[in-house]
């Protein structure tokens, strides 16, 4: 259970890489601005669901060989660490894409009328801002996450 718990989140972690350094930068440096983000809306989308899905088999290897008990914090430390993973990753994908979405165009808009202070550039500014550090949270977490693991397998007799 201890291979499903590293292999999963590693791969997640390979996946939000992967977006955030190549796919991204990619995209904004060969298509044009509307078109880039669209792509990397629709892409971050899926991400997170397959995210999802890598987390909630991580923490299941975490509980089905309990995980989630012990004597110290840290013996509970990777579990808490899954769960902020996937509650990060579902806010989100169930608050702040589709409220990115929504302000998308119009955001864009108002940038491109020179008007880059309208309330809806600001707002979209401010939540693009909060699914970065939602997403780097989820990166810290999972890196220390793996860290643990892969300490507490060579603890194990």
């Amino acid at each position: 259970m201890r291979t499903l718990t590293i292999v999963s989140i590693a791969l997640w972690l390979g996946m939000l890489g992967f977006f955030a350094f190549a796919v991204a930068p990619a995209a904004f440096a060969t298509l044009d601005r509307p078109s880039a983000a669209r792509l990397v809306a629709a892409v971050l989308s899926r991400s997170y669901w397959v995210g999802l899905a890598l987390g909630f088999l991580g923490v299941a290897g975490m509980v089905a060989r309990g995980g989630h008990g012990g004597r110290r914090w840290t013996d509970r430390l990777p579990l808490a660490l899954g769960l902020l993973m996937l509650t990060l990753t579902a806010w989100s994908l169930f608050g702040l894409l589709p409220e990115a979405d929504a302000l998308r165009d119009r955001a864009l808009a108002a940038r491109l009328a020179g008007t880059p202070d309208a309330p809806e550039a600001v707002r979209f500014g401010r939540v693009h801002g909060l699914s970065t550090m939602a997403g780097l949270a989820v990166m810290v977490s999972g890196a220390v996450l793996l860290a643990l693991e892969a300490r507490r397998g060579r603890e194990a007799p």
